[in-house]
This record gives C-alpha cells, structure tokens and sequence, in this order.
C-alpha cells in the first residue's frame, strides 16, 4: 500500500492543497477564484453574458460580452453615467462608438467624437461622458466591461422586472421600458438631444489619431479615449524566462511567449486587485492557488480575486489575452515596472526562443 500513498500525495501535491476545480457552469455570487468556457456565464436576452459580475469580483468590476448582429443605428439612447467608468472592447465584427464630454458640450467647447472599433480596438467613457453605440456586422462581440461592479443590476433589472406600460410618453426606446426618472436611479441619464454625427471618414471622425498615428493614453480622463489595436504604448517584459508585451489602459492586453528554457518556472503573481484574463489566441495554463491547473483557449475567462496566489504560461506562440484589473497596482503595473518601452506587436525573435515551454508554478 506505501507506494500507492506516495503516488497519490504526488498527486495532490502537483495539482495544489486541496485539488479543486476552477471551472464552474456560471459565473459564481461571490468572490472566488474560478473559471469559464466560451460563452459561459449569467446569460441575458439579446445575446447578454455577464463571465463578471459585481458579486463575483467583490464590486471591482464587471464583464459583458454582446453577441448580436447590426443594431441598425444607435443601439442605445444617448446617455451619461455619473458613477461608472465604461470600457467598450471589440472581439469581433465592428462597432462605432460615440462619446463626448457632457460640461463641454453643453458649454459647446469640444467636438464630438466617434470610431469604428474593428476587432482589438478599444473606446473608453470615462464619467460623465454622453456615449451611445452600434453593432455594424451580422456576427458582432463587443466586451464591456463597467467599473466599479453593479451596473449589471441595470441589465437584470431590465430582464425580470415587469417594465412600466410603455406609450405614456415617459418612456424612452431601448430602456427596456423604463420611466425615464427611474432611469437614474440605476446611474443612467439620457442626453436626447445629443446627435450622433454621421462623417467618419477611414473609421474615425473629431480630433484624435487612430489607424493614422500612435494613440496616447491621456493624463486628463475627463473625454473619451481611443486606441486602435497596437497603436497604443506597449512594454515588453522578458522576467522569468519569457517574453509578455504588455498594451496597458486600465484594461489592456498581454502578448506572451513560451519559455525560453523547459527548465524555466512561471513567476508567481500575487496582485493586490482582482484580476481576469479572458483568451483571444494561442493556449494559456493557470493555476491558482489550492485548484488545480486549467487550459484555457479562445474566449475562455479566468477570474482570481485580490492577494490570491497564481501563475500562468503559454504553451503555443503568441498566445494573447485581455486582461482586466480592479485598479491600483495591478498584474500591468508590475510588467511595465521591470519592463521596456516597447513599438512592436511581435517579442523578439532568437535563438533562445522558442526551445521549451515553462514549468507551471505549483503553488
């Protein structure tokens, strides 16, 4: 019998101290480490999913996925949030998104501005910002993705609550039939008179680089904020014998290689804010503290809560994900602090790469 007990501590110790599995059928009702197949999640009418959600993250944030066609114009009323910070990140398809700055446009001091969001470009409204947008392709994935979490209440809201009887004149299309007094108890505030403009010319209209020059972050977050897939600052990090090109904007994306070494062992992270990858190419192995470790592929989501152990590697080139971070000094901050200003979307090419894949950190 001493032999099969070796063999199953062995076991246990390489899959961590308890063995459990991260992946779950929904997204949890509080805090915990987890993980989610494509298209898994809380799901909503018109192609909602929620992989994050305010319970989930401890209210750091919160995930949406919209899977639909052509909304055909704009897909919601011109609005404003107060209290919510809204990234909108294109997976597939195209969206355009307008935004403007709600004190300057009434003391009509700036311009409005719009994009077309093709696959890996990304709009950020900021508070206090009018804002609507509009799915422009039959097969479309927009990611939102709201801080801090709680709006998502909104959606549900909307989805099982008998709305008010419509066609009394206070309510507004696309509000789910919402009072529009009742709207701002749920941090919305409809901006009727604001007219989306209709000139863009290659994908953008108003001020601003896009497809045409480097997008900046800016230090003034008070108007929208737009960068094209790899026009915006990125850093290359090569710690713990790997490459990660790290494309940073409160959300962002990392580009990582396999190990330089087969002996080489994912560093472990340990971020003070909640994290979540969610996969757009290659393989990425995670392993969380006390699970075991996870696969993850195209459109799969991982979530690790604050001052959680983990470590991830590639095992396939390029592998690249979206992550998402409750702020402060999370997984970006701690690549673009040991790492390199960095210009292109490719790691370099050696003869140290590409000869093994990492060891996962078994924690």
């Amino acid at each position: 019998m001493l032999p099969f007990i070796i063999i199953i501590t062995i076991l246990l110790t390489a899959v961590g101290a308890n063995g459990a599995s991260l992946w779950v059928p929904t997204t949890p009702q509080s805090p915990r480490p987890y993980a989610l197949k494509k298209g898994d999640g809380i799901k909503l009418a018109g192609g909602n999913t929620f992989p994050v959600t305010g319970n989930s993250s401890g209210n750091a944030f919160c995930i949406l996925n919209t899977n639909a066609g052509s909304s055909g114009g704009a897909g919601v009323f011109p609005h404003v949030h107060k209290k919510t910070y809204e990234n909108f990140y294109a997976v597939k398809g195209r969206v355009q998104l307008w935004g403007q700055n709600l004190d300057t446009y009434k003391a009509n001091t700036s311009i409005q501005q719009t994009r077309i969001l093709a696959q890996g470009d990304i709009g950020a409204i900021p508070f206090n910002t009018i804002h609507t947008f509009s799915l422009l392709e039959p097969d479309t994935q927009l990611t939102g993705v709201l801080v801090p979490g709680g709006f998502e209440e909104f959606f549900f809201h909307m989805e099982f609550s008998a709305p008010p009887n419509p066609g009394n004149g206070t309510t507004l299309p696309g509000s789910g039939g919402f009072n529009i007094s009742e709207l701002a108890d749920w941090d919305v505030y409809p901006q009727l008179d604001f007219v989306p403009r209709r000139d863009v010319v290659n994908g953008k209209a108003g001020p601003g680089n896009w497809y045409d020059g480097q997008n900046d972050l800016p230090d003034d977050y008070s108007a929208p904020i737009w960068v094209a897939k790899n026009y915006g600052p990125k850093w290359l990090n090569s710690d713990g014998g790997r490459y990660q090109i790290v494309a940073p904007f409160s959300q962002g994306t990392v580009t990582i290689s396999p190990s330089f070494s087969s002996g080489d062992v994912a560093p472990l992270v340990r971020s003070e804010v909640a994290t979540a990858f969610m996969m757009e190419e290659g393989q990425l192995e995670v392993l969380v503290d006390g699970y075991e470790p996870v696969s993850l592929i195209d459109g799969d989501v991982v979530f690790v809560p604050a001052n959680t152990s983990f470590s991830y590697v590639a095992t396939a080139q390029f592998t690249k994900f979206m992550y998402v971070t409750g702020g402060g000094r999370g997984l970006d901050y701690e690549l673009i602090k040991t790492g390199e200003p960095w210009n292109s979307a490719f790691y370099p090419q050696n003869e140290q790469f590409g000869m093994g894949h990492s060891r996962i950190m078994r924690i």
